[in-house]
Protein backbone atom coordinates (compact mmCIF):
# COMPACT_ATOMS: atom_id res chain seq x y z
CA UNK A 1 0.00 0.00 0.00
CA UNK A 2 1.58 3.18 -0.61
CA UNK A 3 2.39 5.54 2.10
CA UNK A 4 0.52 8.28 0.67
CA UNK A 5 -3.17 6.57 1.04
CA UNK A 6 -4.98 6.04 4.00
CA UNK A 7 -6.18 1.90 3.94
CA UNK A 8 -8.02 0.44 0.99
CA UNK A 9 -11.63 0.09 2.17
CA UNK A 10 -13.04 -3.40 0.66
CA UNK A 11 -16.47 -3.07 -0.01
CA UNK A 12 -18.76 -5.77 0.61
CA UNK A 13 -20.84 -7.08 -1.96
CA UNK A 14 -23.97 -8.32 0.31
CA UNK A 15 -23.60 -5.00 2.32
CA UNK A 16 -25.86 -3.11 -0.15
CA UNK A 17 -22.96 -0.30 -1.29
CA UNK A 18 -24.57 2.57 -3.52
CA UNK A 19 -23.34 2.83 -6.50
CA UNK A 20 -20.69 5.14 -7.64
CA UNK A 21 -21.71 8.79 -6.28
CA UNK A 22 -21.98 11.16 -10.00
CA UNK A 23 -19.33 13.04 -11.02
CA UNK A 24 -19.82 17.34 -9.28
CA UNK A 25 -18.39 20.10 -11.48
CA UNK A 26 -14.57 20.83 -10.69
CA UNK A 27 -14.08 16.95 -10.07
CA UNK A 28 -12.35 15.19 -12.90
CA UNK A 29 -12.76 11.53 -13.88
CA UNK A 30 -10.69 9.04 -15.31
CA UNK A 31 -12.97 5.65 -16.28
CA UNK A 32 -10.91 3.04 -17.33
CA UNK A 33 -13.43 1.02 -18.70
CA UNK A 34 -13.42 -3.19 -18.72
CA UNK A 35 -15.25 -4.70 -21.68
CA UNK A 36 -12.87 -7.47 -22.32
CA UNK A 37 -12.03 -6.65 -25.60
CA UNK A 38 -9.20 -4.15 -25.46
CA UNK A 39 -8.62 -0.01 -24.01
CA UNK A 40 -10.95 2.63 -23.45
CA UNK A 41 -10.85 4.97 -21.19
CA UNK A 42 -13.37 7.86 -20.90
CA UNK A 43 -12.87 11.02 -18.93
CA UNK A 44 -15.18 13.72 -17.91
CA UNK A 45 -13.07 17.13 -17.24
CA UNK A 46 -14.21 19.56 -14.02
CA UNK A 47 -16.47 21.52 -16.51
CA UNK A 48 -18.09 18.80 -18.25
CA UNK A 49 -15.91 18.29 -21.20
CA UNK A 50 -16.13 14.48 -21.81
CA UNK A 51 -13.02 12.36 -23.87
CA UNK A 52 -12.63 9.08 -24.99
CA UNK A 53 -9.00 7.75 -25.27
CA UNK A 54 -9.85 4.84 -27.41
CA UNK A 55 -12.53 1.78 -27.50
CA UNK A 56 -11.48 -1.45 -28.90
CA UNK A 57 -13.70 -4.46 -29.89
CA UNK A 58 -11.11 -7.22 -30.23
CA UNK A 59 -12.18 -10.81 -31.67
CA UNK A 60 -10.77 -12.90 -30.26
CA UNK A 61 -11.77 -16.16 -28.38
CA UNK A 62 -12.57 -17.11 -25.49
CA UNK A 63 -9.24 -19.42 -25.25
CA UNK A 64 -6.82 -16.29 -25.15
CA UNK A 65 -9.45 -13.07 -24.21
CA UNK A 66 -11.76 -12.33 -21.41
CA UNK A 67 -15.49 -12.86 -22.08
CA UNK A 68 -17.16 -9.84 -22.81
CA UNK A 69 -18.23 -7.33 -20.20
CA UNK A 70 -21.04 -6.75 -19.13
CA UNK A 71 -22.21 -10.00 -21.20
CA UNK A 72 -22.02 -10.38 -25.38
CA UNK A 73 -25.64 -9.34 -26.04
CA UNK A 74 -23.94 -6.10 -27.10
CA UNK A 75 -20.92 -5.57 -28.80
CA UNK A 76 -18.47 -3.34 -27.06
CA UNK A 77 -18.62 0.40 -28.80
CA UNK A 78 -22.34 -0.04 -27.65
CA UNK A 79 -21.39 -0.81 -24.20
CA UNK A 80 -18.63 2.17 -23.92
CA UNK A 81 -20.97 4.79 -25.14
CA UNK A 82 -23.79 3.11 -23.21
CA UNK A 83 -21.00 3.23 -19.43
CA UNK A 84 -19.79 6.81 -21.06
CA UNK A 85 -23.39 8.50 -21.19
CA UNK A 86 -24.67 7.36 -17.49
CA UNK A 87 -21.50 8.85 -16.31
CA UNK A 88 -21.70 12.14 -18.88
CA UNK A 89 -25.41 12.65 -17.36
CA UNK A 90 -24.18 14.14 -14.06
CA UNK A 91 -22.89 17.15 -16.66
CA UNK A 92 -25.64 16.68 -18.58
CA UNK A 93 -23.93 16.01 -21.81
CA UNK A 94 -24.65 13.18 -24.67
CA UNK A 95 -21.74 13.79 -26.59
CA UNK A 96 -18.11 13.20 -27.05
CA UNK A 97 -15.77 16.40 -27.80
CA UNK A 98 -13.01 14.70 -28.36
CA UNK A 99 -12.38 10.94 -29.38
CA UNK A 100 -8.71 9.55 -29.49
CA UNK A 101 -7.28 6.99 -31.31
CA UNK A 102 -3.53 5.86 -29.95
CA UNK A 103 -3.13 4.10 -33.18
CA UNK A 104 -5.05 1.66 -35.15
CA UNK A 105 -4.83 -1.40 -33.75
CA UNK A 106 -8.28 -3.78 -33.15
CA UNK A 107 -7.90 -3.43 -29.56
CA UNK A 108 -8.05 0.40 -29.65
CA UNK A 109 -9.93 1.25 -32.62
CA UNK A 110 -12.55 -1.88 -33.25
CA UNK A 111 -12.25 -4.82 -35.31
CA UNK A 112 -15.27 -5.89 -37.92
CA UNK A 113 -17.26 -7.85 -36.22
CA UNK A 114 -17.39 -11.40 -37.13
CA UNK A 115 -19.39 -12.33 -40.69
CA UNK A 116 -19.64 -8.35 -41.27
CA UNK A 117 -18.23 -6.75 -44.52
CA UNK A 118 -18.03 -3.32 -45.04
CA UNK A 119 -19.29 -2.56 -48.85
CA UNK A 120 -16.45 -0.61 -50.73
CA UNK A 121 -16.12 3.40 -49.34
CA UNK A 122 -18.45 2.39 -46.65
CA UNK A 123 -17.58 1.02 -42.87
CA UNK A 124 -19.28 -1.11 -40.28
CA UNK A 125 -19.57 0.78 -37.21
CA UNK A 126 -17.29 -1.02 -34.87
CA UNK A 127 -15.42 0.45 -31.09
CA UNK A 128 -14.69 3.76 -31.83
CA UNK A 129 -16.80 4.40 -34.94
CA UNK A 130 -19.67 2.92 -32.97
CA UNK A 131 -19.45 5.25 -30.15
CA UNK A 132 -19.81 7.87 -32.52
CA UNK A 133 -22.93 6.52 -33.74
CA UNK A 134 -24.27 6.73 -30.33
CA UNK A 135 -22.36 9.69 -28.53
CA UNK A 136 -21.75 11.82 -31.45
CA UNK A 137 -18.07 12.91 -31.76
CA UNK A 138 -17.06 17.16 -32.44
CA UNK A 139 -13.26 15.82 -32.87
CA UNK A 140 -11.81 13.16 -33.40
CA UNK A 141 -7.54 12.37 -32.84
CA UNK A 142 -5.51 10.32 -34.76
CA UNK A 143 -2.01 10.14 -35.17
CA UNK A 144 -1.53 11.17 -38.95
CA UNK A 145 -4.60 11.27 -40.82
CA UNK A 146 -5.15 11.89 -44.20
CA UNK A 147 -1.21 11.15 -44.72
CA UNK A 148 0.41 8.62 -42.97
CA UNK A 149 3.83 8.71 -45.04
CA UNK A 150 6.10 6.41 -44.73
CA UNK A 151 4.52 4.96 -41.47
CA UNK A 152 1.72 3.55 -42.85
CA UNK A 153 -0.61 1.27 -40.57
CA UNK A 154 -1.27 -2.08 -40.50
CA UNK A 155 -2.64 -3.47 -44.17
CA UNK A 156 -5.89 -5.19 -42.70
CA UNK A 157 -9.66 -4.93 -42.73
CA UNK A 158 -9.76 -2.82 -39.31
CA UNK A 159 -7.66 -0.50 -40.96
CA UNK A 160 -9.46 -0.12 -43.77
CA UNK A 161 -12.97 -0.01 -41.78
CA UNK A 162 -11.40 2.51 -39.31
CA UNK A 163 -10.18 4.90 -42.33
CA UNK A 164 -13.48 4.19 -43.85
CA UNK A 165 -15.37 5.57 -40.84
CA UNK A 166 -12.41 8.84 -41.08
CA UNK A 167 -13.32 9.80 -44.52
CA UNK A 168 -17.16 9.57 -43.93
CA UNK A 169 -16.47 11.87 -41.02
CA UNK A 170 -14.17 13.79 -43.33
CA UNK A 171 -16.86 13.80 -46.21
CA UNK A 172 -19.40 15.40 -43.29
CA UNK A 173 -17.51 18.23 -42.62
CA UNK A 174 -16.68 16.83 -39.04
CA UNK A 175 -13.67 17.37 -37.61
CA UNK A 176 -10.51 14.77 -37.86
CA UNK A 177 -7.16 16.17 -36.49
CA UNK A 178 -3.55 14.73 -36.15
CA UNK A 179 -2.12 14.80 -32.90
CA UNK A 180 0.57 17.80 -32.56
CA UNK A 181 3.18 16.20 -30.40
CA UNK A 182 4.53 18.67 -28.14
CA UNK A 183 0.92 20.60 -28.24
CA UNK A 184 -0.74 21.38 -25.30
CA UNK A 185 -3.22 23.87 -26.85
CA UNK A 186 -5.32 21.13 -29.32
CA UNK A 187 -6.74 19.45 -26.42
CA UNK A 188 -8.97 22.33 -24.56
CA UNK A 189 -11.66 22.35 -21.99
CA UNK A 190 -14.65 24.05 -23.40
CA UNK A 191 -14.81 26.41 -20.47
CA UNK A 192 -10.52 26.85 -20.00
CA UNK A 193 -10.72 29.94 -18.84
CA UNK A 194 -12.37 28.52 -15.37
CA UNK A 195 -9.83 25.73 -14.55
CA UNK A 196 -6.45 26.97 -15.47
CA UNK A 197 -4.54 24.10 -14.07
CA UNK A 198 -6.02 22.01 -16.33
CA UNK A 199 -4.11 20.99 -19.14
CA UNK A 200 -3.27 18.04 -21.61
CA UNK A 201 0.04 17.65 -23.22
CA UNK A 202 0.76 15.48 -26.63
CA UNK A 203 3.67 13.75 -25.89
CA UNK A 204 4.21 11.62 -28.89
CA UNK A 205 2.96 10.82 -31.74
CA UNK A 206 4.51 8.97 -34.71
CA UNK A 207 7.87 8.26 -32.73
CA UNK A 208 8.15 12.44 -32.34
CA UNK A 209 8.09 13.31 -28.72
CA UNK A 210 7.79 16.50 -26.61
CA UNK A 211 11.78 17.81 -26.11
CA UNK A 212 10.61 19.23 -22.75
CA UNK A 213 10.51 23.02 -24.30
CA UNK A 214 7.34 24.37 -25.48
CA UNK A 215 5.82 22.78 -28.37
CA UNK A 216 9.13 21.52 -29.84
CA UNK A 217 9.25 17.86 -30.36
CA UNK A 218 11.79 15.22 -32.10
CA UNK A 219 12.12 12.24 -33.97
CA UNK A 220 13.27 8.96 -32.25
CA UNK A 221 13.70 7.58 -35.46
CA UNK A 222 16.43 7.20 -37.58
CA UNK A 223 15.80 8.17 -41.34
CA UNK A 224 13.37 5.44 -42.31
CA UNK A 225 14.20 5.14 -46.00
CA UNK A 226 17.66 4.13 -44.14
CA UNK A 227 16.05 0.84 -42.66
CA UNK A 228 14.98 -2.48 -43.90
CA UNK A 229 11.43 -3.62 -44.06
CA UNK A 230 12.28 -5.79 -40.92
CA UNK A 231 13.89 -2.99 -38.93
CA UNK A 232 11.06 -0.53 -39.77
CA UNK A 233 9.14 0.39 -36.33
CA UNK A 234 5.43 -0.99 -36.38
CA UNK A 235 1.85 0.50 -35.32
CA UNK A 236 2.38 -0.18 -31.48
CA UNK A 237 5.46 2.48 -31.62
CA UNK A 238 3.55 5.13 -33.45
CA UNK A 239 1.02 5.32 -30.37
CA UNK A 240 -0.20 8.43 -28.88
CA UNK A 241 0.62 9.74 -25.37
CA UNK A 242 -0.79 12.53 -23.25
CA UNK A 243 0.31 13.75 -19.79
CA UNK A 244 -3.33 15.25 -18.55
CA UNK A 245 -2.43 17.86 -15.41
CA UNK A 246 -5.05 19.18 -13.24
CA UNK A 247 -3.63 21.14 -10.13
CA UNK A 248 -1.24 18.74 -8.44
CA UNK A 249 -2.46 15.56 -10.08
CA UNK A 250 -0.75 13.98 -13.52
CA UNK A 251 -2.00 11.14 -15.22
CA UNK A 252 0.11 9.22 -18.44
CA UNK A 253 -1.54 7.17 -21.01
CA UNK A 254 0.62 5.73 -23.86
CA UNK A 255 -1.43 3.44 -25.79
CA UNK A 256 0.71 0.52 -27.31
CA UNK A 257 4.04 2.23 -26.41
CA UNK A 258 7.00 -0.53 -26.30
CA UNK A 259 10.38 -0.52 -25.33
CA UNK A 260 11.45 -3.77 -26.69
CA UNK A 261 14.94 -2.80 -29.41
CA UNK A 262 15.19 -6.76 -30.21
CA UNK A 263 17.82 -6.88 -27.81
CA UNK A 264 19.52 -4.17 -28.90
CA UNK A 265 19.28 -4.89 -32.58
CA UNK A 266 17.61 -1.61 -33.09
CA UNK A 267 17.31 0.59 -30.44
CA UNK A 268 15.25 3.07 -32.06
CA UNK A 269 12.45 0.72 -31.17
CA UNK A 270 12.57 1.91 -27.75
CA UNK A 271 10.04 4.96 -27.85
CA UNK A 272 8.78 4.12 -24.34
CA UNK A 273 11.92 5.40 -22.57
CA UNK A 274 12.04 8.58 -24.34
CA UNK A 275 8.29 9.10 -23.82
CA UNK A 276 8.22 8.69 -20.08
CA UNK A 277 11.47 10.55 -19.12
CA UNK A 278 10.27 13.25 -21.15
CA UNK A 279 6.72 12.79 -19.19
CA UNK A 280 8.30 13.30 -15.49
CA UNK A 281 6.73 12.28 -12.45
CA UNK A 282 2.83 11.50 -12.63
CA UNK A 283 0.07 10.31 -9.56
CA UNK A 284 -1.26 8.12 -12.03
CA UNK A 285 -0.50 5.86 -15.08
CA UNK A 286 -2.08 3.90 -17.75
CA UNK A 287 0.28 0.67 -18.14
CA UNK A 288 1.74 0.97 -21.84
CA UNK A 289 0.61 -2.23 -24.25
CA UNK A 290 -1.15 -3.68 -21.21
CA UNK A 291 1.98 -4.16 -19.83
CA UNK A 292 3.06 -6.83 -22.55
CA UNK A 293 6.51 -8.49 -22.56
CA UNK A 294 7.55 -5.77 -24.47
CA UNK A 295 6.55 -2.43 -22.44
CA UNK A 296 6.72 -0.67 -19.02
CA UNK A 297 10.09 -1.58 -19.04
CA UNK A 298 12.60 -0.20 -16.28
CA UNK A 299 12.18 3.51 -17.80
CA UNK A 300 8.72 3.32 -17.00
CA UNK A 301 8.67 3.05 -13.25
CA UNK A 302 11.77 4.60 -12.87
CA UNK A 303 10.20 8.00 -14.73
CA UNK A 304 6.72 8.05 -13.98
CA UNK A 305 7.35 7.07 -10.48
CA UNK A 306 3.37 6.94 -9.97
CA UNK A 307 1.52 6.02 -6.79
CA UNK A 308 -0.79 4.10 -9.19
CA UNK A 309 -0.67 2.01 -12.16
CA UNK A 310 -3.77 0.99 -14.21
CA UNK A 311 -3.42 -2.53 -16.25
CA UNK A 312 -5.92 -2.24 -19.15
CA UNK A 313 -5.49 -6.32 -19.40
CA UNK A 314 -8.26 -8.35 -20.96
CA UNK A 315 -5.50 -11.20 -23.04
CA UNK A 316 -4.39 -14.21 -21.15
CA UNK A 317 -1.14 -12.61 -21.70
CA UNK A 318 -1.51 -9.37 -19.78
CA UNK A 319 0.03 -8.53 -18.14
CA UNK A 320 3.54 -10.37 -17.63
CA UNK A 321 5.45 -11.66 -14.93
CA UNK A 322 8.40 -8.77 -14.76
CA UNK A 323 6.33 -6.14 -15.92
CA UNK A 324 3.72 -6.72 -12.95
CA UNK A 325 6.68 -7.11 -10.69
CA UNK A 326 8.16 -3.91 -11.79
CA UNK A 327 4.66 -2.04 -11.72
CA UNK A 328 4.10 -3.14 -8.15
CA UNK A 329 7.86 -2.28 -7.12
CA UNK A 330 8.03 -5.77 -4.79
CA UNK A 331 11.74 -5.67 -4.50
CA UNK A 332 13.16 -5.13 -0.75
CA UNK A 333 13.54 -1.55 0.18
CA UNK A 334 11.64 -0.51 -2.69
CA UNK A 335 8.63 1.74 -2.47
CA UNK A 336 5.14 0.08 -3.09
CA UNK A 337 2.95 0.99 -5.85
CA UNK A 338 -0.77 0.37 -5.84
CA UNK A 339 -1.33 -1.69 -9.05
CA UNK A 340 -5.31 -2.12 -10.08
CA UNK A 341 -5.84 -4.62 -13.22
CA UNK A 342 -9.12 -4.43 -15.42
CA UNK A 343 -9.49 -8.12 -16.51
CA UNK A 344 -7.22 -10.73 -15.58
CA UNK A 345 -7.87 -14.35 -17.06
CA UNK A 346 -7.50 -17.25 -14.39
CA UNK A 347 -4.52 -18.71 -16.41
CA UNK A 348 -3.03 -15.02 -16.05
CA UNK A 349 -3.42 -15.60 -12.48
CA UNK A 350 -2.15 -18.57 -12.15
CA UNK A 351 0.97 -17.18 -13.81
CA UNK A 352 1.27 -14.01 -11.57
CA UNK A 353 0.58 -16.20 -8.54
CA UNK A 354 2.98 -14.62 -6.66
CA UNK A 355 2.36 -10.92 -6.89
CA UNK A 356 -1.75 -11.40 -7.03
CA UNK A 357 -1.94 -10.55 -2.97
CA UNK A 358 0.34 -7.42 -3.33
CA UNK A 359 -2.40 -6.26 -6.28
CA UNK A 360 -5.45 -4.30 -5.31
CA UNK A 361 -7.58 -5.71 -7.78
CA UNK A 362 -7.96 -7.90 -11.17
CA UNK A 363 -11.45 -7.14 -12.56
CA UNK A 364 -13.47 -4.13 -13.16
CA UNK A 365 -13.68 -0.90 -14.06
CA UNK A 366 -11.06 1.61 -12.69
CA UNK A 367 -12.16 4.79 -11.96
CA UNK A 368 -10.04 7.74 -10.62
CA UNK A 369 -11.64 10.61 -9.35
CA UNK A 370 -9.90 13.56 -8.38
CA UNK A 371 -11.31 15.97 -5.95
CA UNK A 372 -12.14 19.94 -7.31
CA UNK A 373 -9.28 21.68 -5.69
CA UNK A 374 -6.33 19.28 -7.61
CA UNK A 375 -4.66 18.05 -4.66
CA UNK A 376 -6.29 14.88 -4.15
CA UNK A 377 -7.74 11.48 -5.63
CA UNK A 378 -9.57 8.23 -4.58
CA UNK A 379 -9.37 4.96 -6.79
CA UNK A 380 -12.79 2.92 -7.12
CA UNK A 381 -13.17 -0.51 -8.61
CA UNK A 382 -16.69 -0.71 -10.43
CA UNK A 383 -18.50 -3.78 -10.77
CA UNK A 384 -18.00 -4.27 -14.43
CA UNK A 385 -20.53 -7.74 -14.78
CA UNK A 386 -23.38 -5.06 -14.62
CA UNK A 387 -24.85 -2.11 -15.38
CA UNK A 388 -25.39 -0.97 -12.02
CA UNK A 389 -22.15 0.71 -11.17
CA UNK A 390 -21.40 -1.10 -7.72
CA UNK A 391 -18.26 -0.18 -6.45
CA UNK A 392 -16.53 -3.08 -5.10
CA UNK A 393 -13.40 -1.67 -3.67
CA UNK A 394 -12.60 1.82 -2.72
CA UNK A 395 -9.02 3.39 -2.29
CA UNK A 396 -7.60 6.80 -0.79
CA UNK A 397 -7.66 9.64 -0.59
CA UNK A 398 -4.45 9.88 -2.25
CA UNK A 399 -2.73 13.07 -1.55
CA UNK A 400 -1.27 14.26 -4.85
CA UNK A 401 2.56 15.06 -3.99
CA UNK A 402 4.01 18.84 -4.35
Amino acid sequence: MSGAELPARAISALGGESALPPWTPGELDIHHIDTGRGNATFLLGPDGTTLLIDCGASNDGPDVAAPVRPDASRQPGEWVARYALRQARAARRNSLDYVIATHIHPDHVGDLPVGNEARPGEFVPTGLSQVDALMPVNTVIDRSYPDYGLLQPPKAPFTANYLAWLDARRRAGKRVEKLEAGSDEQIRLREASRFPGFAVRALAANGQVWTGKSSESRSVFPELKSLSAAELPGENAFSLALRISYGRFSYFTGGDLNTDTHDGREPWLDVESAVVEACGRVEVALADHHAYFDACGPEFTKRLDAQAYVIPSWHVTHPAQAQLERLIGSWPNEKPHDVFATEMLPANKLFNERWLRQMKSTQGHVVVRVAADGTSYRIFVVDSTTEDGRVVLSCGPYRCRA
